[in-house]
């Protein structure tokens, strides 16, 4: 990270940052620059961050109730993460073409690609980046390359593709749009009232427990995990791994910060997985978001991690992997299931998505149903 300051030219201050703000010793320098500009209006721009950490969120929305400072930002990421947590901020786009008048469907008119031509593209991402696409579902990929040049306002893949290749920060974007992101807490109710009902109690029995959310997202399943251990007086034996592979998401997922719109259909979730208090218990209100209790997170270890490419993970009792391998294709879920197998304690539980199953990747092999099929809990066989 480096810090500038300097004045537009309408005399305000301006308190650049470029490169992502990564460290606890980073942070309190920005926070000091920030307090050294509050006796004048000045603006703060973040010429490179993807995503900044709660300090600084929290600082963020200081500003904007009480200051009369302008925030703006030169990442989609960052743009849209503090957009839905309500912060105002501007979108500075530096250089890139604008990509206004087109959709998918005149790319696709322009440009129809080839699964041969993607994989070879995908080869070259893999060689460079290190980041392997190849087994995943072919038109899940075509999909997220074209807004990938949707948003960088290119209609010709060789052109694109060359970009990405000698550019880290457009890789760094499509990346971003390759990641699937869709959560919320209690997705799936009925999965999470069958967790209560027949595995913690199970569960209850071991002295220490070790829980592992794969692809976890912006962290809303390990902490509905953690609101239902804490009600059945089991979370302070519970250790909570969540995993994902876009290192941005696991930052917003320990911030633990989450918008205001759409809490009602959460809470209805939070309702008919039996939750047995108040939903908003567990957050503190800041004007637009919401920030879930500390005492949550604790037990809760989040950091980057491949279901790919990083292999098993210690031995755990119960392991949920929701909505990741129907992206993915069969040799790479059925390598997948064979890594939760041996990641699993004797008898222990796999849950999956809704739309996932065991039988097209010889998962039967290795778990068999827990109790209703259509919940997609299996158990790991001896």
């Amino acid at each position: 990270m480096q810090l500038s300051i300097k004045y537009d030219a309408k005399g305000i201050k301006e308190l650049s940052i470029a490169g992502e703000v990564e460290t606890d010793e980073e942070t309190a320098i920005l926070l000091k620059y920030i307090n050294d500009c509050l006796e004048e209006r000045f603006n703060i721009v973040f010429l490179d961050a993807n995503i900044v950490n709660k300090i600084i969120i929290d600082r963020l929305y200081m500003l904007q109730e009480y200051h009369q400072s302008e925030i703006h930002v030169n990442k989609q990421y960052l743009y849209a993460y503090l957009h839905k947590l309500g912060i105002l901020c501007k979108y500075v786009n530096r250089g890139r073409r604008k990509s206004e008048g087109l959709n998918e469907n005149s790319l696709e008119f322009e440009y129809k690609l080839s699964n041969e031509e993607v994989y070879s593209f995908l080869l070259d991402i893999y060689r460079i980046y290190g980041y392997d696409y190849t087994n995943y579902q072919i038109d899940s990929i075509m999909r997220r390359i074209k807004i990938s040049m949707l948003r960088q306002g290119s209609v010709n893949f060789n052109d694109f593709k060359t970009a990405v290749i000698n550019d880290e920060s457009l890789f760094e974007q499509m990346f971003i749009n390759f990641s699937i992101n869709t959560t919320e807490f209690f997705r799936d109710p009925e999965v999470f009232a069958e967790i209560r009902e027949s595995i913690l109690p199970y569960l209850d029995s071991f002295t220490h427990i070790k829980i592992w959310c794969a692809g976890c997202s912006s962290g809303q399943e390990p902490y509905s995990l953690a609101i239902l251990l804490d009600e059945m007086n089991m979370l302070d034996k519970v250790q909570i791994y969540a995993t994902d592979i876009n290192p941005y998401v696991i930052q917003e997922a320990k911030n633990g910060l989450y918008p205001l719109a759409g809490v009602e259909k959460q809470i209805n979730n939070y309702r008919m997985a039996q939750g047995c208090k108040g939903f908003m218990e567990y957050f503190k209100l800041r004007g637009n978001y919401m920030e879930i209790s500390e005492k949550l997170k604790k037990n809760i270890l989040f950091f980057q991690h491949s279901l790919v490419g990083s292999g098993i993970l210690n031995e755990f009792q119960l392991i949920l992997c929701r909505n990741v391998l129907i992206y993915l294709e069969p040799i790479l879920q059925k390598n997948i299931l064979a890594n939760f197998y041996d990641s699993l304690d004797l008898s222990g539980f796999l849950i999956l998505g809704k739309s996932e199953g065991i039988l097209n990747n010889n998962g039967g092999e290795l778990f068999y149903s827990h109790q209703q099929p259509d919940k997609k809990i299996y158990r790991k066989k001896n």
